[in-house]
């Protein structure tokens, strides 16, 4: 026999629904400030129902990345258009699809990225950019 469910059941089915429309309603008032005004991120791939709305911030710059494989002597280091950079310890890298990327399989590769960094000029986050947005921050800046 079925039971009724319970108040905190109820609850916890609303959160699930709402929390499940975050992403559509984010593109949606991100458009909105895109048609009236200044934009303080940038979505940068379109909202599907139920996946992550990629941003980056308006303010990170566009650098070419390369990370030194880490030895048992240095660390992990960051180039970031030739000039060295620490990694900060809760390094993330981002890939085009908005998935994390783990720093040892990057290591050695050359990538377009857009970055922050920490306080103490370490790299914090790094998204990677395609060839259309190397393109489109170039055109823009």
């Amino acid at each position: 026999m079925l039971k009724p469910l319970s108040r905190s059941s109820h609850v916890a089915c609303a959160a699930v629904l709402l929390l499940s429309a975050v992403p559509a309603m984010a593109q949606t008032a991100q458009t909105m400030s895109q048609t009236t005004g200044p934009v303080t991120t940038q979505v940068t791939n379109l909202a599907v129902a139920g996946a992550p709305v990629r941003v980056i911030p308006a303010d990170a710059p566009m650098a070419r990345l390369e990370l030194a494989r880490p030895t048992a002597a240095d660390p992990l280091q960051a180039r970031l258009d030739g000039k060295a950079h620490g990694v900060a310890p809760g390094l993330r890298i981002f890939s085009t699809d908005t998935l994390l990327m783990n720093p040892n399989t990057v290591a050695g590769k050359k990538l377009d990225v857009r970055y922050k960094l920490d306080l103490y000029g370490q790299l914090l986050t790094a998204w990677v950019l395609t060839d259309a947005e190397v393109k489109a921050w170039k055109a823009a800046h």
